[in-house]
């Protein structure tokens, strides 16, 4: 069974705000350095039928699987990822953004098969732009993104590769608002992702939708608190020239509570931590994310 895990990374900062809908004024550049670091025994499975598991008292009972239920991962399992996000956007107008970010994953899964399995090196690169349409009576920008195949790509069961061997298009659209004086803003993603044929193994994994959705309240002129809204949906994959494998569906959602804290006016540090709250074909339980973004200008 091949795992899936999907790393969405958390941009706000406290000074201004340039996440989401807002753009970065022109000839402003914006960076980012992030780590991640996730442990669970705990999947959502794709899986329907039954199987036998071990009580407290290490007596075997037939329990009946479906499939988004969260179970432990068989003989004991157990996923481990740490990741290294360094980010960058720069402002070639008050309008158009462009950006990139540069994965670097480390990733494990072992059990009591022995079988243990381990990646990590530099993951697939993504190039981002920006464009912000509308300024009033809401901020609706329009975002695209390529990954580049960049990462290693492994096809081995039980591992989650760094790479994912395809080219990935997004295409999102943005809109936010301040809601001053309140000391308030919202902002909601609405993407689709157009995922291309691992022609390495003739595998198409799916189109994607997801949906995120912030709010971020200054508790006081150095302090943001934030709460994040996180869901994806994939498609069946299709394989060997066309048959859908409908266990290769894809669902994720989190919830995500942010803490930052603005240094100087231009250097924020941040902590995050997200929970699943339900999904298909991804590790379940809680992400530890901590970063700091800082922004200067080139004029």
């Amino acid at each position: 069974m091949r795992y899936t895990l999907g790393i969405i990374l958390l941009l706000a900062s406290t000074s201004q705000l340039w996440a989401g809908a807002w753009t970065l004024p022109r000839s402003k550049i914006w960076t980012k350095l992030s780590y991640l670091q996730y442990n669970t025994g705990e999947w959502y499975t794709s899986r329907q039928g039954f199987r036998v598991v071990f009580d407290e008292q290490q007596l075997p009972k037939t329990v009946e699987l479906k499939p988004g239920q969260r179970v432990r991962y068989d003989f004991e399992g157990q996923y481990a990822s740490k990741a290294v996000f360094a980010e960058a956007f720069y402002g070639l107008t008050d309008r158009l953004d462009i950006g990139a970010q540069i994965p670097l994953l480390q990733q494990n899964f072992a059990s009591e098969t022995g079988l243990d399995r381990t990646d990590e090196g530099l993951g697939d690169i993504r190039l981002f732009s920006k464009l912000r349409l509308l300024q009033k009576p809401v901020l609706f920008t329009l975002k695209s993104g390529i990954k580049i195949p960049t990462g290693k790509f492994k096809n081995e069961d039980g591992l989650i590769p760094v790479g994912s061997g395809q080219w990935d298009f997004d295409f999102i659209a943005q809109i936010g608002r301040s809601f001053w004086p309140l000391p308030l803003y919202g902002n909601l993603d609405v993407g689709y992702r157009v995922r291309t044929i691992n022609e390495e193994i003739d595998r198409d994994p799916g189109d994607e939708w997801f949906i995120n959705a912030e709010l971020g309240y200054n508790i006081t002129q150095k302090w943001l608190l934030t709460g994040k809204y996180e869901a994806l949906r994939s498609g069946p994959a299709n394989e060997f020239g066309g048959i859908t494998i409908r266990l290769q569906i894809n669902r994720i959602t989190y919830i995500a509570p942010s803490l930052l804290y603005n240094l100087d006016g231009r250097t924020t540090l941040e902590a995050s931590l997200r929970f699943t709250l339900n999904g298909r074909n991804y590790p379940a339980g809680k992400q530890l994310a901590i970063g700091a973004s800082t922004h200067f200008s080139t004029r």
